[in-house]
């Protein structure tokens, strides 16, 4: 299916999910915004799934518009605080009609900005190291589970390495702010929308989500905090390969030095060599 078949028969699908999730919860005046409101949040932030089933589209919509639901049901004051984030003027004066169309209008306009400017930064991200260590296919590298039964007996102090990953040993937040630009607080919205509906395995309190809503989450934090679907689904969004956990990035650092595939090379920083992992035309790295 081409890509303007596959946007509308999401449309559709969306329209369907949002219409069915209405009528099977009970909605309140105090805040549940028009049903054509919800749909114009979802559908412009919503990513078409290349190669999945109506069914499975629908599946991951009908999460989609639950999860943005339930996050209005509980944060009212979200729809409001949204439009103050993007700078909606006269919205007080509009009808509801021209509140979906102001709405949905403005989000898909930053959505087109933000994720050109994602794009740039993360072609910078996966060429710049060592967070291009997240776009080596999965199959080249082993996972947490293989490099602690491999080295845990040959590297004493292994253990002791992993056991400060989660504790920050190397602070992705920090990698990424380095490679990815500061946006207006619009675009930090409409960014973190467009994540936040795609990404089934996003878990965010409610606070949190709200301060996403308003663009008061940094797109480095943002990234930092996803799993590994969400950035897996970013990075295939862009057309980048991804196969790295944030969590494993450490680890797979002590197994590259023990295998002699990291090296330092004193005043070209470290290097990686891709042809010893069977990874053919990786980018340059930036030394470190």
């Amino acid at each position: 299916m081409d890509v303007v078949a596959l946007q509308i028969r999401d449309q559709v699908l969306i329209q369907h999910a949002v219409r069915y999730a209405y009528t099977e919860s009970v909605r309140t005046a105090s805040w549940s915004p028009p049903v054509e409101m919800t749909q114009a949040i979802v559908a412009s932030t919503w990513e078409p799934r290349e190669g999945s089933t109506p069914k499975e589209a629908f599946g991951a919509i009908t999460k989609a518009v639950s999860r943005l639901m339930v996050f209005l049901k509980r944060a009212p004051r979200a729809i409001p605080k949204l439009v103050q984030a993007l700078a909606i003027e006269g919205w007080d004066s509009m009808s509801w009609l021209e509140r979906t169309s102001v709405l949905g209008s403005k989000l898909k306009e930053l959505m087109k900005e933000g994720k050109r400017i994602l794009g740039v930064a993360l072609k910078k991200v996966a060429s710049s190291f060592p967070l291009s260590l997240f776009f080596v296919d999965r199959g080249k590298m082993p996972g947490l589970t293989d490099l602690m039964n491999r080295l845990m007996d040959r590297v004493p102090w292994l253990k002791a390495a992993l056991q400060k990953v989660n504790a920050g040993a190397i602070k992705v937040d920090q990698l990424f702010q380095k490679y990815i630009p500061r946006l207006r607080r619009p675009l930090y919205a409409a960014v973190f929308i467009w994540v936040w509906l795609n990404v089934a395995e996003l878990s965010w309190d409610i606070q949190g989500i709200l301060l996403g809503f308003t663009g008061q989450i940094s797109l480095s934090e943002l990234l930092a905090s996803l799993p590994e679907s969400g950035l897996g689904f970013i990075a295939a969004s862009f057309g980048l390969g991804y196969g790295a956990l944030p969590v494993t990035l450490v680890a797979r650092f002590i197994w590259l030095v023990a295998q002699h595939y990291l090296t330092y090379v004193p005043g070209k920083g470290f290097q990686v060599h891709w042809d010893k992992l069977g990874v053919d035309q990786r980018p340059e790295l930036v030394p470190a």
